[in-house]
């Protein structure tokens, strides 16, 4: 019974450019266990930076894996400190997670070329 379970879950870690999957530390022995986070890749350009919220206002080109069109829109910051990194008017590549309360939040920010 488990060994489809973990056949599944490699397949889609092998095929997939989206979810990555981590085995969970926590679980016990014998136990097929994954959890799965899906980060998203994203382009676009710092509109406005709120370093003491830790929110960044980004024009955000398309973003396929959500069926987004370009748009301009307030992000969280998973930590703060990114902020310090960007300025309005900064081309970025960002990576962001679905949070806690279903809004995606940023967790990594990268000059864009």
């Amino acid at each position: 019974m488990k060994q489809p379970l973990l056949i599944a879950a490699a397949l889609i870690a092998l095929l997939s450019d989206g979810p990555t999957l981590a085995a969970d530390p926590h679980a016990g022995h014998g136990a097929a266990s994954a959890t799965t986070v899906a980060t998203i890749p994203a382009t676009g350009t710092v509109k406005g930076v709120d370093a003491a919220k830790g929110k960044l206002v980004i024009d955000h080109d398309p973003i396929p894996a959500l069926n987004w069109p370009r748009m301009t829109m307030d992000f969280q910051l998973a930590d703060k400190t990114l902020a310090g990194a960007v300025k309005a008017g900064d081309k970025i590549k960002f990576t962001m997670t679905k949070g806690d309360k279903g809004a995606y939040v940023i967790t990594a920010i990268e000059p864009a070329p």
